[in-house]
């Protein structure tokens, strides 16, 4: 496996189960058919592939493809329907019983490298911080901010759930100033200020038609003194309880943005 993949725990377990299933096969257990000796055994191989456990793969390969093949031409030959249940002969059980020994010490040896990290839930689902950032927001307001502020609360909502908490920070106030550079152009039809936090927050405050609400730019101004500037300087180190407050404070004036702007 290359890079951070997804996988569940009982991908591996079913792995176990399936050669502790072959281990454990005698004379008489079914070839053919549902849950027969043969689907287990190709089950097995792509249930290895897709988790990327190639050495076991190939040990199963060369372990017990030669048997499986013999049994599968036994079961053409015997079947007479394809409904037709084929049962193990006591020669061919044994030679898959110590395949699969044989092939489950290679697996021990290849996940003995394999280091699993257990994801816990924050004050936010693990789930939705991982894979769905629309639902830390408004209905419609992820969608209708710009890409680089998408990536920045992805990026934040991932760095919380493996808790790297000064990482989450900093795109938490990437994101919230590129959603407020978004909302100040809109809102600003003449380029008034340099796109910066300080001079757009001035700016807006002094706008006279329909100005942003209040409760907006004292909250955004507060995210900039409190939170955006400190954040720059490498000796801030946030803690995982201090930056899920900031994703509510991020969170709270972005939605606040999007709904003024009539998006969402």
């Amino acid at each position: 496996m290359s890079g951070m993949e997804s996988r569940t725990v009982d991908q591996f377990i079913y792995i176990g189960t399936m050669i502790r299933f072959m281990q454990d096969v005698d004379a008489g257990w079914s070839a053919s058919g549902r849950g027969g000796v043969l689907e287990n055994y190709e089950n097995l191989l792509e249930w290895l592939a897709d988790n990327g456990m190639h050495v076991s793969w190939r040990a199963a390969q060369t372990q017990l493809s030669d048997i499986m093949e013999e049994v599968e031409d036994r079961v053409k030959r015997e079947a007479r329907s394809e409904g037709d249940v084929i049962l193990l002969e006591k020669g061919e059980a044994s030679r898959i019983s110590k395949g699969a020994d044989t092939l489950r010490e290679t697996l021990m040896a290849e996940t003995g490298g394999y280091e699993s990290y257990v994801v816990t839930d924050k004050r936010y689902p693990i789930q939705t911080l991982l894979t769905e950032p629309e639902r830390l927001m408004a209905p419609g307001v992820f969608e209708a901010l710009p890409p680089v502020a998408q990536y920045d609360f992805k990026e934040a909502g991932r760095c919380i759930a493996f808790e790297l908490p000064t990482a989450a920070a900093f795109h938490l106030m990437r994101g919230t100033e590129d959603v407020l550079k978004y909302f100040y152009c809109e809102v600003i039809k003449q380029r008034r200020a340099t796109l910066m936090w300080g001079p757009m927050i001035k700016s807006l405050k002094e706008k006279k038609r329909n100005p942003p609400p209040s409760v907006l730019l004292t909250n955004l101004d507060s995210l900039r003194v409190e939170f955006r500037n400190p954040t720059q300087h490498p000796e801030k180190v946030y803690d995982i309880h201090e930056v899920q407050d900031l994703l509510s404070l991020s969170v709270d004036v972005v939605n606040r943005m999007i709904k003024h702007l009539g998006k969402a």
